[in-house]
């Protein structure tokens, strides 16, 4: 699922927008009901800043620019989080397993994401999870990445 196709699953709920008026240090911005995207980035990186961004939308309040403060950082990593899952779900990682990708870069390359935005999510799960998790029928193991079929034997 790259770029394109998150803008159109979120088009309805909340407003998009490629501007060329952000800050340099600013790639992406949640203000009043609309999503600012820098429009000078790249598609993968337009689409992972536009899952943080929507991860804004759906769990943040409020002006939380000022990083100092212990909670407008807690919401940013909470926004950050949500959309590491948006780009790369448990689901997603079984489907690519199946469609055989085996590393680092063909995995990035499957999610239309940088390696070190799959980096990043494989801790957040780890974090989350543990070393490995139960899903759908399957193991999938954060470190290394691997995925097993679950077998029941009786």
């Amino acid at each position: 699922m790259g770029y394109e196709n998150l803008l159109i699953n979120h088009e309805a709920e909340v407003e998009i927008e490629e501007t060329g008026l952000l800050p340099s240090f600013q790639s992406g911005l949640y203000f009043d009901g609309t999503i600012y995207i820098k429009s000078k980035l790249d598609l993968i990186k337009k689409h992972e800043i536009l899952a943080e961004e929507i991860g804004h939308h759906e769990l943040t309040y409020g002006d939380i620019t000022n990083q100092k403060i212990l909670m407008n950082r807690k919401y940013e990593l909470k926004a950050r989080r949500y959309g590491y899952e948006l780009l790369i779900t448990l689901d997603g990682i079984i489907s690519a397993y199946k469609n055989g990708v085996h590393n680092l870069y063909e995995l990035a390359n499957y999610f239309e994401v940088t390696e070190s935005c799959v980096i990043e999510t494989l801790k957040h799960y780890k974090m989350k999870f543990g070393l490995s998790t139960y899903h759908e029928g399957y193991v999938v193991k954060f470190e290394p990445l691997q995925v097993f079929e679950y077998i029941n034997i009786k």
